[in-house]
């Protein structure tokens, strides 16, 4: 009697725990996520140097919105953060050459970023003082996801980037850790070989990314880390760390395209810039007013 009350105690137990076992794999709960007018929020802190010299960071908040398929657009701002160092030689740079203050205080002007579809347009920055009066946004092309990209280069909202990180990685309990080339992250991940297209040759292709992965509450994606450097020149280094929280699954958001007569593309904005001047008329023959103030 004793021995079928063990059995039948281990068995309801086994049945009792068996949800915890069940647990929901990363990459289909990801794909749960995908449904229209649902997404994500993301922070995250941006640092780099310049061999060892610490350079410009950046800060970052944004929305991701999905779909059916994945993500379907973002958008946020990016504010740089300046050293003490920086800010300084900037400070005197302004004090020197006057007429390159408006170009300095460009370096520390944030920037606002949505993206949609195979587009992305920004505002702020350079761009701020170079879009004719009856434009606010800069179109190029990009992908859904790239608002927010370029700090953080590895796109953990991408099914297939995440199997590869969960699969290549050590893990204890929800924190995984690992590394890969710029070359290997372009071969998996879309929105990074449309970041950086040629990116995967040479010696860059060869830089190494080490990155840690936290999952969070349903096995999604709570914080990535990533630490990474590459050559700028065969004695120069850059290298970047940045770290990316995911909050708020599941949440009412939608991205909505630009309308079209606030947006100037990139190529048309160069035309403009690069126009000529109005050619000088010499034809034209200046007449003073007459004593009553009338123009002839």
């Amino acid at each position: 009697m004793r021995r079928l009350i063990a059995v039948a105690a281990a068995a309801a137990a086994m049945v009792v725990a068996s949800p915890a076992f069940a647990q929901v794999k990363p990459v289909d709960a990801l794909k749960k996520q995908f449904v229209a007018g649902q997404g994500v929020r993301v922070k995250e802190t941006t640092r780099t140097w310049i061999d060892k010299e610490a350079y410009v960071g950046a800060v970052r908040e944004a929305v991701v919105a999905f779909g059916p398929k994945g993500v379907t657009g973002a958008e946020g701002d990016r504010t740089p953060v300046l050293t003490a160092a920086l800010k300084k030689e900037l400070a005197a740079q302004k004090k020197k050459y006057p007429e390159m203050a408006d170009a300095v205080d460009l370096v520390t002007e944030r920037t606002y970023m949505v993206s949609t579809g195979r587009h992305y347009y920004i505002h702020g920055g350079l761009f701020s003082r170079l879009l004719p009066d009856d434009k606010f946004w800069v179109r190029g092309d990009g992908d859904p996801s790239f608002a927010v990209m370029g700090d953080q280069l590895i796109n953990v909202l991408e099914p297939a980037t995440l199997k590869h990180l969960l699969a290549t990685g050590k893990h204890t309990g929800p924190r995984y850790r690992g590394s890969l080339t710029f070359a290997q992250l372009h071969k998996v991940s879309p929105s990074f070989r449309t970041l950086m297209p040629g990116i995967s040759y040479g010696e860059i292709g060869k830089s190494r990314i080490s990155w840690r992965l936290t999952l969070g509450e349903g096995q999604l994606p709570q914080r990535l880390a990533i630490d990474w450097t590459m050559p700028l020149t065969k004695k120069t280094t850059i290298r970047g760390t940045t770290e990316t929280r995911y909050s708020d699954w599941g949440a009412d958001i939608s991205v909505k395209t630009p309308t079209a007569e606030s947006v100037i593309s990139i190529d048309d904005l160069v035309k403009e810039i690069l126009k000529p001047p109005t050619p000088i008329d010499k034809n034209y023959v200046a007449v003073p007013p007459s004593d009553d103030g009338t123009v002839q």
